[in-house]
């Protein structure tokens, strides 16, 4: 039977903006495209805290996850690499950015320009889930994560 890897995706909020990446030419997989902070989760490791270390590691920046927003499955390269994926609405809460090896760049950008921005093409539906899900949730809301 084939391992399966469960990865993660943070779309990060700060005033108003969001955080978008360049991968790096060294990166195994497409390098020097745009993308979101994505990473895997390690064994034992509940998804929610998964992805604020994978926000630090990458980024340097302390976040905080406010709600999944979209889950799916692809194949990262080859039919030899099957992943689930969770993605996360995250607010930024401290901290400057100081990018791991993995990135060469990074911006701010606006909803409606990362849900435009062909770069993204594997990201637009999470944004686009993100506007929905805006419109239905208060501000000030917060998902009450299980810890089974």
């Amino acid at each position: 039977m084939k391992q399966v890897y469960v990865g993660m995706a943070a779309l990060i909020e700060k005033d108003g903006k969001y955080l978008i990446l360049k991968r790096s030419a060294e990166r195994d997989f497409e390098p020097n495209s745009w993308e979101i902070v994505t990473g895997r989760l390690e064994a034992d490791e509940a998804p929610n805290v998964g992805i604020v270390r994978e926000v630090k590691e990458e980024t340097s920046l302390d976040v905080e996850v406010i709600m999944p927003i979209d889950t799916g499955f692809f194949y990262r390269g080859s039919k030899e690499f099957p992943m689930v994926f969770i993605s996360y609405f995250c607010r930024f809460t401290k901290g400057e950015i100081k990018l791991d090896w993995e990135h060469t760049e990074y911006k701010w950008i606006t909803l409606d320009e990362a849900i435009e921005n062909k770069d993204l093409k594997h990201f637009t539906n999470m944004f686009a889930n993100l506007r929905e899900l805006k419109k239905f949730t208060p501000d000030d809301f917060k998902y009450q994560f299980s810890n089974v």
